[in-house]
């Protein structure tokens, strides 16, 4: 498993969270769970946002008035018969707090707190719940954080609802109906592969200055034999790419709990489908002098596993190598940041070899 306080760091690079002041100091923080670690940055998340006063939208609503507000809903106070009693039907705009982003984090809190995390976390959730007051209690599901929209101005939430909508989709309720368990998303490949992509997509763009990082969509250099079978083709698009000057390096990330396959004489090998996933982007590019690349890159998440492995396949680089996410963050990033400066100069060829 990795380590909580690398988990964090993942989680604010690929959510581009470290120059916002909701960010949490979890150096020092004592917890042993992944819902511990979320369950303390939602609480100090929201207590900041609290300390600076919740986002409120214009909400629409409706009431029965006897001063008339905003428009007048004529259609409808006639058929009340609300002229008999000095009323109008009235719909108007108000500034409020109970608005979707703030209903799914306080849902998220209150979820969250019933889902075995330690009293004390538990306890901070629900305090921090209870502070949200206006905002209504809300069933929160994945699809709902895609109807959140964000601007300038609450930009700060992006963060905290991120987290939310993670710990969401860990959440299974409990079958003895006390509420919720929570599922280790470090277990879990393709959440953990997805975190991993794009905390090294942004780790690189922020971190390095040599290369300009971007994700590319690669056409395949194929030609249907019958017209409108070109859709079925499989979408190419680089996890990131790498470029500079005279200088392109496609880069795939991958996460697996055994980085390595074990082959039939029981000996580790690189995963076939990977290399032939390399192999047809370069080749792909091949040909296309403004976007040829160079050498291609498999970077695997390990904890404890290590291996730097170079190839040479005719005029393309091919790399795999291992990150191990177990050691001290200050070691995770200096080897990402070694890892990029080799990157910047083609790898040197050896005596007598033909390169082709």
């Amino acid at each position: 498993m990795v380590p909580l306080q690398n988990v964090y760091y993942l989680l604010c690079y690929a959510w581009e969270h470290l120059d916002d002041s909701t960010a949490t100091d979890v150096g020092a923080l004592a917890c042993e769970r992944v819902e511990d670690l979320l369950a303390h940055v939602l609480s100090s998340g929201v207590t900041g946002l609290l300390r600076r006063g919740l986002d409120r939208a214009y909400v629409e609503c409706r009431e029965e008035l006897r001063s008339p507000r905003g428009k007048l809903d004529l259609a409808s106070s006639m058929k009340r018969g609300l002229e008999r009693t000095g009323r109008a039907a009235c719909t108007f705009d108000e500034l409020d707090s109970d608005v979707l982003h703030n209903r799914l984090l306080r849902a998220s809190l209150v979820r969250l707190a019933s889902a075995g995390v330690s009293p004390g976390r538990s306890r901070e959730l629900l305090l921090a719940a209870r502070r949200m007051r206006g905002v209504m209690d809300i069933e929160p599901t994945p699809a709902l954080f895609q109807r959140v929209q964000l601007h300038r101005n609450n930009g700060h939430y992006r963060f905290l609802l991120h987290v939310c909508e993670l710990a969401v989709r860990c959440l299974v309720p409990d079958a003895q109906g006390k509420g919720y368990r929570f599922n280790d998303f470090r277990a879990n490949e393709q959440e953990m592969g997805a975190l991993f992509e794009g905390f090294v997509r942004n780790f690189l763009k922020r971190e390095q200055r040599h290369f300009r990082v971007e994700v590319e969509t690669i056409r395949w250099k194929v030609e249907p034999v019958v017209e409108g079978t070109e859709s079925l083709l499989p979408v190419m698009r680089t996890d990131l790419s790498l470029v500079a000057p005279g200088r392109k390096v496609i880069v795939d990330t991958k996460f697996y709990q055994s980085p390595l396959r074990v082959g039939r004489d029981g000996r580790k090998k690189l995963r076939e489908a990977h290399l032939y996933q390399m192999l047809a982007y370069l080749k792909n590019l091949e040909g296309q002098s403004e976007r040829e690349a160079h050498a291609a890159v498999l970077l695997y998440a390990s904890t404890g596993e290590h291996f730097d492995l170079r190839y040479r396949l005719g005029a393309y680089e091919l790399r795999a190598r291992s990150l191990d996410l177990d050691r001290p963050w200050q070691s995770i990033r200096a080897e990402l940041l070694q890892l990029a400066e080799g990157l910047r100069l083609p790898l040197p060829v050896r005596p007598g070899a033909t390169g082709s």
